[in-house]
């Protein structure tokens, strides 16, 4: 039987519990069953689109859980997993209390998404606490696998100093040398800065300068202006979601593209879908993930699409991983005690599309990284088909050393 050590027990005289005798049982043996007596796998995917996670939060991670789900099948002991969701509107203290709701009434035994800054790190301390698991695939913060590591969780999506640094070193070898960065005046962007300046130091390559803007800003021309005229080989964009879109669609009428290579560290492929036109040609970007890369990853992205009439992006992809690589653990370990499954869940190699990954201490998957360049539309024979593969730079290149994790796992 499914246990949970100092949390779950055996089946109750009754099947199902009344809210009152919930509340009842202490706290470390709450748990949820099914109609027929079984434990039930219960997995929040917990989202916001209001910041960062905007063109990739929300239903659209419900949508690869669900798909993640259905692909595992059903737990050889009978029990039944379960998907639940909710928003936190960029407020990390709500994030806090629906997950603390979620791990002490309705017995969720892990959470994936969490886009943002705080957030995760606030649900990750929760989670430790109460032995649960966190599975972050929607944030960048290198914090969570840094200073406020956890051993009961995992980080699926690249950080901002993975990014930053397979953008550096892939566009190396183009000959880029020099550098301008075009900043939000917000977490996210100062954190895209601060590991893009270390990357462009690493490599020896000199950073001709910084714009920062107002993290509302509508209209950036003296930020982009400010970037055409330093001359940089390379011009990074530091933004997110619908303000990246404009930023790309005004750098395209300022001439940029045409002086340097433009790239956008939290490009999305629904974002280079909204432009709709050639305002994104010849962009550079850097991910894990493409939905065209392989059998395996078409197969995932066809069924993703059908049910949410776009392809995925890497937090997609993520989320599909993170909850399939889950489940097996908790079939090997039959526990959903948080430190043994996360023992598990860093032991073993992670399914990924065919991609080589494996996980260290701290909880951060290395994957090999792609940089790719957004194609002409009339390059694009099918839809959705933007990227065209530039070079890979190799995980052990891309992340953060362990021993500068500050990590103390």
């Amino acid at each position: 039987m499914i246990r949970r050590r100092a949390l779950l027990t055996g089946p109750p005289a009754l099947a199902v519990h009344t809210l009152a005798q919930t509340l009842a049982t202490p706290a470390l043996i709450r748990r949820a069953w099914g109609q027929e007596g079984l434990p039930i796998v219960r997995i929040g995917v917990l989202w916001d689109r209001s910041g960062t996670g905007a063109m990739t939060s929300g239903p659209d991670q419900v949508v690869a859980a669900r798909l993640a789900v259905a692909d595992f099948g059903r737990l050889s002991r009978g029990y039944p997993v379960e998907i639940v969701s909710a928003g936190f509107e960029r407020r990390p203290d709500q994030a806090l209390g629906i997950a603390r709701d979620w791990f002490d009434k309705s017995g969720v035994a892990a959470i994936a998404d969490l886009p943002g800054t705080m957030a995760p790190v606030m649900v990750q301390d929760l989670a430790h606490a109460r032995d649960r698991t966190v599975l972050n695939t929607g944030s960048f913060n290198a914090a969570l696998t840094g200073l406020s590591c956890s051993p009961t969780a995992t980080h699926w999506m690249e950080d901002t100093n993975a990014l930053t640094m397979a953008m550096t070193l892939g566009l190396a070898a183009e000959g880029v040398r020099s550098w301008f960065l075009v900043v939000p005046d917000d977490v996210t962007g100062l954190a895209f800065q601060a590991g893009a300046t270390a990357a462009i130091e690493t490599a020896g390559h000199r950073l001709a300068g910084t714009a920062r803007h107002p993290g509302d800003a509508a209209t950036f021309a003296r930020a982009l202006t400010n970037a055409r005229e330093s001359g940089a080989d390379a011009i990074g964009l530091c933004g997110a979601g619908e303000m990246l879109t404009a930023q790309i669609t005004q750098a395209r009428a300022l001439g940029l593209f045409e002086r340097s290579k433009i790239c956008a560290y939290a490009a999305t492929i629904a974002g280079i879908h909204a432009l709709q036109g050639d305002e994104a040609r010849d962009l550079r970007v850097v991910t894990s993930f493409h939905w065209n890369a392989n059998d395996r990853a078409r197969s995932f992205s066809n069924r993703f699409h059908a049910a949410s009439e776009r392809m995925p992006d890497r937090s997609h992809a993520a989320t599909y991983a993170a909850i399939g690589h889950f489940l097996r653990i908790v079939e090997t370990a039959d526990t959903l005690d948080g430190a043994v499954l996360n023992n598990g869940l860093r032991r073993e190699p992670p399914y990924f599309f065919g991609a080589s990954g494996r996980f260290r201490s701290d909880g951060r998957l290395l994957l090999e990284m792609g940089l790719y360049r957004v194609k002409p539309l009339d390059q694009v024979a099918i839809p959705w088909d933007y990227y065209q593969p530039v070079r890979a730079v190799p995980a052990r290149e891309a992340f953060r050393l362990l021993g500068r994790s500050k990590c103390a796992l």
